[in-house]
């Protein structure tokens, strides 16, 4: 027994002996591969050892580093972060920022001969791989120059687009294998051959990590102790840098570590003051010092961003999807979390705040009598950008467990951008038949049938050819006494469906589809824009707020569509400027026809459906109601030449009718406390704020001639004024004389002279009287329709 024992030790020494043998033949190579040109080293062994290193590579560069993006709305002239999004909440800072306490604690922490070597440190490779030699775990030896190639290693892994890449790239930054510590040195050399010391050590600190998502030191001082890194004392610089020596262990948000971590922030200060770094005074006030953190976690995600909630997961919806953000969504994904992007939205965060209150004051954020929804979207006219977006929730990034107050469904979006599906438009929609009522020549001036009736589809043309696949439409009108003939103008205001039942009849359902959705008349669930016959009236696709207030303010922009745009300018990690969405701005309707349809769409205001809903500092408006079948969903849109506001009130889920719903906030414009009236003190109060800061114009261009009176003729029949049938009178009946009885024969006597009868004036006869006719009966309608 003791003679195997020995000899375990005799072998363990020989191969201890063996192995720093090696290891001594490679560490001078390393050494003079970090201090002397390849063509100047001799000797055979040498130039053998330093060949196999040369082999390895020997290029790196100090790259961007992963930073968070930021996004920002305007307040009061200045921009205020609204939420940032991160894999590492880091924030990069200068060299003139990093202050000496800094500095000297880096080195005393982790490499005391920082600025003598070359990249490697000798002592330490000899102790790390004689260590590795024996059995035991790579260690040691590494210098802050070599820390850093590692931790730019792991950031470069961690900014691959998918999982597997990155887990496999990390495990090869991280092997403890002798090829990887090779590969290391070799690069340390590198990188210290091409960047300065100060650069190396700025990089350093950039880089590391602090526990948790928190990395580089300006995002440690602001997380642990609320200040930037310039103004960290020697105590808590020191505190800091010990925790990059082992994070799980170090990290200053908990509290069980504290102990642990000003026992490793003395020893730091003690090698701070065995080099001369801290003077003996300045090193006993240091220990003193208690570590007491003032952890500020950064705010992530949208939850962060208030009443700004949902338009924040709209602009981070729209980087993750836009092809200018990145070519796949993987990529995509990646780059919001580490370029760095600060992104100046279009946000008007003033008029949101407003806009906010006003939303709160009509509607509340949940109801006992059913699922209470409300949207409002401001966007601006002749650029798209969106400067209002709110609801009656509140965002909450998990979209439960909060109540039914809190939500992640964006309603003013379409499913793509904000998980919302839209809702059908009701009478909204009456634009676009509008619009191509006057493109194919008719005029607002002529007179069509707007009875309720039931019409059968091959009445209607649908992509050129009778529509002979539908089902007969049965239309009605909201009120029962709409019935009749009424001019376009007429039954624009009025919102009489009937009209444009009529309207729909001359023209093709598909184009009306078409021109719908290039004017940003989308449906929100994805597909092309439903071509039933009730589409004329919006009972057939669901469309986002926010699409309908793009079409809206098409009209306003004299014809032309301007996209929806949420992002005014990006700039990188550099403040360099970074590729933006396309501002993209199309002429989809003649000049002539938008400003007769504005025209129209101005008595809706003057004297229909929205009468009241004029704000009161005088500006040009014009716009438009709807009320979908039982007043499931209401809507108001209008505009100024300047603002196009869209609002929707309506189920979120179930089909409760909103007009038989009372007890919301009482609305001074109609005098009602009725859900359904909501919608009109909504978009005046929100329109009369954008009016304050955007202005508009007080008249609007006059029509043309020919879009006031005269038009095309009406090719159906049933288009036409209805005139009802006249009814004549059905003549007397004639009833046969009574039969004469025959007298017995007299004896004839010549007949005595009748005397002269005095002439009389002629009388004419007196006229019958007309019968009273039978009043014909009104029609019913056969099914429920879309209302105002």
């Amino acid at each position: 027994m003791p003679s195997t024992h020995i000899g375990a030790r005799i072998w363990t020494s020989s191969s201890a002996f063996v192995a720093f043998c090696g290891v001594a033949v490679l560490a001078g190579a390393l050494v003079a591969a970090a201090f002397t040109p390849v063509v100047a080293l001799a000797g055979v062994g040498a130039r053998q050892s330093i060949g196999l290193f040369e082999d390895l590579p020997s290029s790196v560069a100090i790259a961007p580093l992963d930073q968070k993006t930021q996004i920002f709305a305007r307040s009061h002239g200045k921009d205020v972060l609204l939420a940032s999004f991160f894999t590492q909440d880091r924030d990069v800072i200068a060299w003139s920022d990093v202050p000496l306490t800094v500095r000297h604690a880096a080195i005393a922490a982790e490499d005391v001969r920082f600025y003598r070597h070359g990249g490697i440190d000798p002592n330490g490779i000899a102790r790390a791989l004689v260590a590795d030699a024996l059995g035991r775990n790579l260690q040691g030896a590494s210098t802050i120059t070599q820390q850093y190639v590692k931790n730019v290693c792991v950031q470069q892994a961690e900014s691959l687009p998918t999982a597997a890449k990155r887990d496999a790239a990390y495990l090869d930054c991280t092997s403890t294998s002798v090829g990887r510590k090779l590969r290391e040195m070799r690069l340390a050399i590198g990188l210290e051959k091409r960047y300065s010391k100060n650069q190396i050590l700025l990089g350093y600190l950039n880089i590391a990590g602090f526990g948790g998502r928190v990395y580089g030191i300006e995002s440690a001082s602001r997380y642990y102790f609320a200040k930037p890194a310039k103004d960290l004392s020697a105590a808590e610089a020191a505190a800091l840098i010990a925790i990059v020596n082992d994070p799980s262990r170090f990290r200053l948000d908990q509290k069980a570590n504290i102990a642990a971590t000003t026992e490793r922030r003395d020893h730091i200060l003690t090698v701070e003051q065995q080099q001369r770094m801290l003077t003996p005074d300045a090193y006993r006030a240091a220990v003193k010092t208690r570590i007491t953190p003032t952890v500020t976690p950064v705010k992530t995600g949208c939850d962060s961003a208030g009443v700004a909630g949902f338009f924040c997961q709209y602009v981070v919806n729209t980087l993750l999807t836009d092809p200018t953000f990145g070519r796949t969504a993987d990529e995509r994904a990646v780059n919001l979390e580490t370029k760095g992007w600060r992104v100046h939205t279009t946000l008007n965060l003033d008029l949101q705040r407003t806009a906010q209150g006003v939303v709160d004051r009509a509607v509340p954020s949940s109801s006992n009598q059913f699922d209470v929804g409300a949207a409002a979207v401001s966007v601006e006219v002749g650029t798209g950008r969106v400067i209002t977006m709110t609801q009656n929730k509140r965002y909450n990034a998990l979209g439960s467990g909060l109540g039914r107050s809190y939500t992640a469904v964006n309603y003013n979006v379409s499913t793509a951008l904000g998980a919302g599906g839209g809702t059908q438009p009701g009478s909204t929609f009456k634009l676009f038949p509008l619009l191509r009522w006057l493109e194919t020549g008719h005029s607002l001036g002529q007179r069509v049938n707007g009875n309720p009736r039931t019409i059968p589809a091959q009445q209607f043309h649908k992509c050129g050819a009778v529509d002979y696949e539908d089902k007969p439409w049965s239309v009605g009108n909201d009120e029962p006494g709409e019935r009749g003939g009424y001019s376009v103008v007429d039954g624009t205001a009025r919102s009489v469906n009937g009209v444009f039942a009529s309207m729909g009849e001359e023209d093709d359902l598909c184009s009306v589809r078409d021109l719908a959705e290039r004017m940003g008349a989308t449906n929100a669930r994805g597909g092309r824009l439903s071509t039933v016959p009730a589409m004329l009236i919006g009972g057939a696709s669901s469309i986002a707020p926010l699409n309908m207030a793009t079409a809206y303010a098409t009209i306003a922009h004299d014809g032309v569509t301007c996209a929806p745009l949420a992002i005014d300018r990006v700039t990188d990690a550099l403040g360099r400027p970074a590729p933006t969405p396309h501002r993209s701005c199309t002429r989809t309707v003649p000049k002539p026809v938008a400003v007769a349809a504005a025209s129209a769409l101005h008595t809706v205001i003057t004297s229909g459906t929205m009468r009241g809903d004029a704000t009161a500092d005088g500006r040009y408006e014009f716009g438009k109601t709807g009320t979908t079948d039982s007043a499931k969903d209401t809507w108001a849109i209008g505009s100024t030449s300047a603002v196009t506001t869209a609002v929707w009130i309506g189920n979120v889920t179930g089909f409760r009718n909103l007009r038989t719903v009372f007890g919301f906030p009482y609305c001074s414009i109609t005098g009602s406390t009725k859900a359904a009236d909501e919608r009109h003190c909504v978009w005046n109060g929100i329109q009369a704020a954008v009016n304050k800061v955007y202005g508009g114009a007080y008249t609007w261009a006059t029509p043309d001639a020919q879009y006031l009176t005269g038009g095309a003729a009406i090719t159906h029949a049933d288009a036409r004024p209805y005139v009802p049938p006249v009814r004549r009178p059905a003549p007397a009946p004639v009833r046969p004389a009574p039969p004469v009885s025959t007298p017995a024969p007299q004896p004839t006597q010549p007949p005595a002279p009748s005397p002269k009868p005095t002439p009389q004036p002629t009388q004419p006869p007196a006229p019958s009287p007309k019968p009273t006719p039978t009043p014909k009966p009104k029609p019913k309608a056969t099914a429920p329709a879309t209302a105002r």
